[in-house]
């Protein structure tokens, strides 16, 4: 018995067939069977049902999974306790982004990484907040960037900045003479927005999108990317949200976009690294916490305080971003 086994055993459990689990643990699906049979005879006990569909744990089965995925977290641990004592630089760093963040950043993190550690590879993975935490769970990432209120109960949360929301819509829009504006003033038959969460409170209070809301609409529009949604705000009535990272972004390309800042309670979204407790590359984020601090993304209020994560955000003023 090894490691590895352990691994097939834990992978036939969570994907219920030997063929996806052999192609998640990137082996043969003949050697992974044959690996689990040998286990078995070792251990005198059948640890699967071989069903006609899928393949089950039998109750011992179930049983030696909970005890290797703990022996695997262990195994994990000593790995990581390795890495504080090598240097950080010689461990690859993997990142995990939200569409709505990574194309504004990968410039200012790439500027960041070869000035705090010019020698380490570091890979930017793009993905929802959902999968990408679980993607630090199981030791897939290192962190993830994300918003607080998304965060996962099992993973710490170290916050980094605070970040405003904006509404975008065209230049010359009627809303344009607006200073700012609430949530439940944002016109219901004219906003379009993604169907995940930015990670902003205000958001529950925004107009819900249903079947009815726009039915009145001569061309509209469903999208899966945020600047699909942007690039059609261009040229419509239509409105939708933006974070301060994306308006400064889109002011640079000289998008013709105006931007109403939200004057509501939740307009604030706390942005943060989620890590796995006891994490070994805590003193990088301690770096980098300190490098925003110095050098911040324009548009954004930093947050990040060298004693430990934090719950609230200082009082400070929002950036507005000057119409493009």
């Amino acid at each position: 018995m090894n490691l590895r086994d352990l691994e097939y055993v834990l992978a036939i459990a969570k994907h219920g067939q030997f063929s996806q689990a052999a192609a998640a643990c990137n082996v043969s699906q003949p050697a992974m069977s044959n690996q689990i049979k040998k286990l078995e005879q070792e251990l005198g006990a059948d640890l699967f049902l071989r069903l006609n569909n899928e393949v089950r744990p039998t109750l011992c089965g179930e049983r030696i999974v909970e005890i290797a995925r703990n022996i695997l977290k262990d195994a994990q641990k000593i790995r990581d306790t390795a890495i504080e004592f090598r240097d950080p630089e010689a461990v690859p760093l993997t990142i995990g982004m939200t569409p709505t963040l990574a194309p504004y950043l990968t410039g200012y993190f790439s500027k960041l990484f070869s000035t705090l550690f010019p020698r380490m590879r570091v890979t930017l993975v793009e993905d929802l907040p959902q999968n990408m935490l679980r993607m630090v769970e199981d030791h897939t990432l290192d962190m993830a960037l994300v918003a607080k209120i998304n965060n996962s109960a099992n993973l710490d949360f170290t916050s980094i900045w605070s970040e405003p929301l904006f509404l975008a819509l065209r230049q010359e829009h009627p809303l344009c003479t607006l200073s700012s504006i609430t949530p439940e003033d944002v016109p219901p038959h004219d906003f379009i927005r993604l169907p995940h969460s930015f990670g902003y409170d205000l958001e529950d209070r925004l107009p819900q999108q249903d079947e009815t809301t726009r039915i009145n609409k001569r061309f509209d529009l469903t999208a899966l990317r945020f600047e699909t949604i942007c690039r059609h705000i261009c040229h419509s009535d239509d409105c939708t949200i933006v974070s301060a990272l994306a308006a400064e972004q889109f002011k640079r390309d000289n998008w013709p976009l105006h931007f109403i800042p939200f004057e509501a309670p939740g307009h604030l979204r706390d942005l943060g690294a989620a890590t796995r407790p006891n994490c070994p590359r805590k003193p990088m984020l301690a770096r980098i916490g300190a490098y925003i601090l110095e050098n911040p993304p324009v548009g954004v209020i930093p947050t990040y305080q060298a004693d430990g994560p934090t719950d609230n955000n200082p009082k400070l003023s929002v950036p507005v971003p000057e119409k493009a």
